[in-house]
């Protein structure tokens, strides 16, 4: 298995990967916010299930 593959995305996982992103962002740029602290472990999640099924599109052949 190759880690680096020439793939074209798929609008649908780009915009997965995007808010991903947008939301693992959010969680390392407000840690130590009191107000976000509570969700960071939600926040947290939801950005590794969106990230998910762009990964599987990946690596799938």
């Amino acid at each position: 298995m190759r880690l680096l593959i020439t793939k074209i995305w798929n609008w649908w996982d780009v915009w997965l990967l995007k808010w991903c992103a947008f939301l693992f962002g959010i969680a390392a740029g407000a840690y130590f916010h009191a107000a976000v602290l509570p969700y960071v472990w939600v926040i947290l999640v939801l950005a590794a299930l969106l990230a998910i099924r762009p990964a599987i599109a990946y690596w799938k052949k």
